[in-house]
């Protein structure tokens, strides 16, 4: 993706035309649910899901046993100026996550977009 792209800057990003804010939440919530994430808090223009971290994610982001390692998908909604929506998403680690005072979020390298881009063109395709 170029850099001046909507969404470049993003880990993943596809834009959704003629459906509602509520419809892309709606289906953007399924599919992250399917692919084993829970939706942890919402606002009007972002979602974040979260999934237990593996042993391989723990391995990565610190800790062996794979506890207290949580990933994350921050997801964003703006509209453009086409009337389309922008979905973005962006992935951390939170290390510590089941302890509020030593909870670390690291925002995970965007090299690594394959997997959240998956996701997104999976809601793009489902909106269509």
């Amino acid at each position: 993706q170029s850099a001046r792209q909507p969404g470049s800057m993003s880990h993943a990003s596809v834009q959704v035309k003629g459906h509602s804010l509520e419809d892309i939440r709606q289906t953007t919530t399924a599919v992250f649910r399917e692919a084993g994430y829970s939706l942890a808090a919402t606002s009007p223009q972002e979602m974040v899901f979260d999934r237990p971290g593996s042993r391989r994610d723990a391995a990565k982001w610190g800790g062996w046993s794979g506890e207290g390692v949580t990933m994350r998908v921050k997801a964003g909604m703006s509209k453009m100026t086409d009337g389309s929506y922008l979905l973005e998403a962006d992935a951390y680690a939170v290390q510590n996550s089941d302890d509020e005072f030593f909870r670390t979020e690291s925002r995970n390298i965007v090299l690594n977009r394959r997997p959240y881009q998956k996701l997104l063109d999976e809601v793009a395709r489902r909106m269509k």
